[in-house]
């Protein structure tokens, strides 16, 4: 007995219905909730007010021929506490112009050496942590 091509074209249809579905409704959630609190204990951790990364987060799910995906996007800046940001010094052109908070008062400089005194940014790791894990669920 041979199966129709439009029989596989309908099976292969519903199938990716039923991932998109599953895509859609539970495991795009889940990946978001999970970094949500990775981010939480991250900023908890550092004493960092970050709630913008969780709370500005988007997320959508794609389809093509070939497959589904999830699309996350966070904030602008995410990167630097999701991979951690060494000291380093920043060269001002000529000059840079800023307000310090600790002393009170605009300081102009030529540079700055930034996170000499707190050590950097530490990574977080909260994204691709929680990555990790949705991919362990789905094994």
């Amino acid at each position: 007995m041979n199966l129709s091509s439009s029989f596989e074209d309908k099976l292969r249809e519903a199938v990716q219905d039923k991932i998109e579905q599953k895509v859609r409704e539970e495991i795009g959630p889940d990946l978001v909730r999970v970094a949500e609190e990775n981010w939480k204990a991250y900023a908890s951790r550092n004493g960092y007010d970050i709630d913008h990364v969780w709370e500005d987060v988007e997320h959508t799910v794609e389809r093509t021929p070939n497959g589904i995906s999830i699309v996350v996007e966070w904030p602008e800046l995410t990167a630097l506490f999701e991979f951690g940001v060494d000291p380093h010094t920043i060269d001002g052109n000529p000059l840079l112009h800023f307000y310090w908070d600790e002393i009170g008062q605009w300081v102009t400089t030529d540079n700055v050496d930034w996170g000499s005194e707190t050590g950097g940014i530490p990574e977080s790791r909260a994204i691709r942590d929680a990555l990790n894990q949705t991919r362990r669920d789905l094994s």
